[in-house]
């Protein structure tokens, strides 16, 4: 079975990740040592599942001080809960994956194991959809440095909803001191533009314009503001605009060209505010238009400087909105390029954890540049 593999010996790898999801190993593989902790066997992506082995080992090499940093993802179940054992063999034994059952069934206990291991500087990460924080989180919260979170309400006391109080948290739960050090370490995160994303939309980019505004996304089972899209691409094109709406979706580098291809995309929220088309537009050379922020976002596209907003409830306001941007072609092309730059330097999987290590490690850009040689 593909578990307990035990840490690499020490090596250039000094940044520690272990969880459902991930950031730095995929950003940084070459200087994190990561580990898979999670019932979902169907994203593990190769990692090693962690075991016991590997806490104990964990253990000896904080005390050694082999790690700058150390970035944990929590599964959104605890590996006590039912959910994770049902979810466990759903996503292995039933599918076929028989040599993860272990791995998924054993690694979401074992991670709440380094709760009790002194682990220094320690940042959670959470980029799920739902703006909530599940309960078994609050002992992260209270071992973490920082908790990122990147559906986080701008209301941060809204992610104790139904978890750390059952109903809105009101006025004396907020003044609890308990509860005001937890939402002190909360801040936003986000998504994070990889590679792939970013190859693409370089061979995008500059393309000729043929089409006003651009819109492709799943609206069937998504969010109330994606099922608005039909009605509002119906009035944009009565009100003279040209709306490009592929049939069925693309593959990335078609997604990119289409993009690339207009003044500005369509970029209602799905199951979550954040999501990748806001980037993706950006990077491809076209103005993102986005409903208006529900989130504190992290290093945002700002608004008439890097992307255009509307608001759901408001369909002629859209319109105008859109007719307008669009009587000012110039201006367009430099709020594109302006929102191409941001992004590139602050929202791709790289820069977030370069700005991470910075704030958490120390580490100077420099040094990351001499890393990098």
């Amino acid at each position: 079975m593909d578990v307990d593999k035990g840490l690499d010996a020490p090596s250039k790898r000094d940044i520690l990740e272990i969880g459902e999801t991930g950031l730095f190993h995929w950003a940084m593989p070459e200087r994190t040592e990561a580990f898979y902790a999670s019932y979902r066997a169907d994203l593990r992506q190769g990692r090693p599942y962690l075991g016991l082995r590997d806490v104990l080992a964990i253990r000896r090499a904080m005390r050694r001080g082999l790690y700058r940093l150390v970035v944990v993802h929590p599964p959104f179940y605890a590996g006590w809960q039912p959910r994770s054992f049902l979810a466990a063999l759903k996503f292995s034994l039933v599918r076929g994956d028989i040599r993860s059952t272990w791995g998924a069934l054993t690694s979401p206990l074992f991670f709440e194991l380094l709760r009790f291991v002194a682990l220094k500087p320690l940042i959670v990460i959470e980029r799920s959809d739902s703006f909530g924080v599940p309960a078994h989180h609050f002992a992260w919260i209270d071992k973490a440095d920082a908790y990122y979170k990147r559906e986080l309400p701008v209301d941060h006391w809204q992610v104790f909803y139904g978890s750390g109080h059952r109903r809105l948290p009101g006025a004396s739960f907020r003044r609890k001191p308990r509860w005001l050090k937890r939402l002190a370490k909360l801040k936003p995160i986000g998504l994070g533009l990889n590679r792939q994303q970013t190859e693409a939309a370089d061979k995008a980019f500059g393309a000729d314009k043929t089409a006003d505004v651009f819109f492709a996304g799943g609206i069937d089972g998504n969010s109330h503001v994606r099922s608005r899209m039909p009605a509002l691409i119906a009035a944009l094109r009565a009100a003279g605009v040209t709306v490009d709406v592929p049939e069925g979706r693309l593959p990335l580098d078609a997604f990119m060209a289409r993009c690339a291809k207009a003044w500005i995309t369509l970029s209602p929220e799905g199951l979550g505010w954040d999501c990748y088309r806001h980037m993706e537009a950006a990077i491809a050379g076209s103005v993102p238009l986005v409903n208006a922020p529900t989130i504190d976002r992290y290093r945002p596209l700002e608004v008439d400087r890097h992307c255009l907003v509307y608001y759901p409830d408001e369909e002629a306001g859209a319109i105008e909105r859109v007719v307008a941007a669009l009587s000012d072609k110039e201006r367009l092309q430099a709020m594109a390029l302006a929102a191409r730059t941001h992004a590139l330097s602050n929202l791709t999987e790289r820069a977030i954890t370069e700005a991470l290590l910075a704030e958490w490690a120390g580490e100077p850009a420099d040094a990351r540049q001499e890393r990098d040689q």
